[in-house]
């Protein structure tokens, strides 16, 4: 499999979905970081940067900018001083409805060009694919602590 291939595919699905994002008035970062809200309200900053494999430099920007815009809320875990709960506001969650499943549509309609066994085909091997590369990006971390730790 050709790399770059893959690569191309994946801005070309970013770019399908831009326009209307930022018709929104959000930026990829947070129209991802809304869409986890909307799904998984009431999380920590690491959680969301976890989650979404972002860095949490960037998922703290993205806070920021989206709790001066209104959709989102921050307030102290009780539990946990040093940690913020995040929760999407009313605002928010309205803002990111009408265009939560914007990659969703695209992945079909490019997917509409195989037939339903092929498209089953498809989706399993995409699995196993993605199974191989999240063990593969945890054997490497888990590395990458152990040799800090020596």
């Amino acid at each position: 499999m050709n790399f770059n291939k893959l690569v191309m595919f994946i801005r070309l699905g970013r770019e399908y979905g831009r326009d209307i994002i930022r018709g929104a008035g959000l930026s990829d970062t947070e129209h991802g970081i809304a869409t986890f809200l909307y799904y998984h309200d009431q999380v920590s900053q690491d959680t969301i940067s976890a989650a979404l494999m972002l860095d949490k430099t960037t998922v703290a920007k993205a806070l920021n900018t989206m709790e001066k815009k209104g959709l989102i809320s921050r307030r102290q875990n009780e539990l946990n001083r040093r940690e913020n709960v995040i929760e999407i506001t009313a605002a928010g969650r309205q803002g990111i409805a009408h265009n939560i499943d914007i990659y969703e549509q695209w992945i079909e309609k490019v997917c509409s060009c195989l037939q339903e066994k092929e498209l089953e085909q498809f989706e399993s091997n995409f699995e196993r694919l993605l199974d191989n590369a999240l063990r593969l990006r945890k054997e490497a971390l888990d590395n990458k602590n152990k040799k800090t730790k020596e």
